[in-house]
């Protein structure tokens, strides 16, 4: 296993990634829940949906095939969001979601964000472990823009 995870690489999102963005994302959205007409735009056009809007994806990328993704999402200059992201079937257990963490992270620091949020389901019990490993904290959720989110969990990186 960890030899596997030494030759996963984490990438930049580029155009031609577009269809296994959207896969991976959909795979696990489907597999639990259901692909909404919110989501759709993001995966159809993730350029001018996340990037053009200050955002940043980043990828998995294992022998040449995109396995995994991660996106943060501009709230403020201060805050962004923790988003689409996902593991392709198969690839579960390989660490493949601590490393895209710790891209996002980085970058989440490097951008002087004073914090992360996300917004995910009580199902999905390895990502909530994930992020709470990650020190995301729950916290008061009122009017989530999908019906699936039932949780909001934030990550201070920066104290007052």
């Amino acid at each position: 296993m960890e030899q596997e995870k030494k030759s996963v690489k984490i990438i930049p999102y580029e155009d031609s990634y577009r269809d296994a963005f959207r896969d991976i994302n959909y795979q696990w959205l489907t597999q639990y829940f259901e692909v909404t007409e919110y989501d759709q735009p993001f995966f159809e056009n993730p350029r001018k949906e996340i990037l053009e809007k200050k955002g940043y994806i980043f990828l998995a990328s294992l022998e040449n095939e995109i396995v995994g993704s991660v996106a943060l999402e501009r709230i403020t200059d201060k805050e962004y969001t923790l988003a689409k992201m996902g593991v392709k079937s198969g690839f579960q257990g390989l660490r493949i979601g601590q490393l895209l963490m710790d891209k996002a992270v980085e970058k989440a620091e490097e951008l002087n964000l004073e914090s992360l949020v996300l917004y995910t389901n009580h199902q999905l019990v390895q990502a909530l472990n994930l992020y709470s490993k990650y020190g995301f904290r729950f916290e008061r959720f009122e009017n989530p823009l999908v019906e699936r989110a039932t949780i909001k969990m934030v990550k201070k990186l920066v104290l007052p």
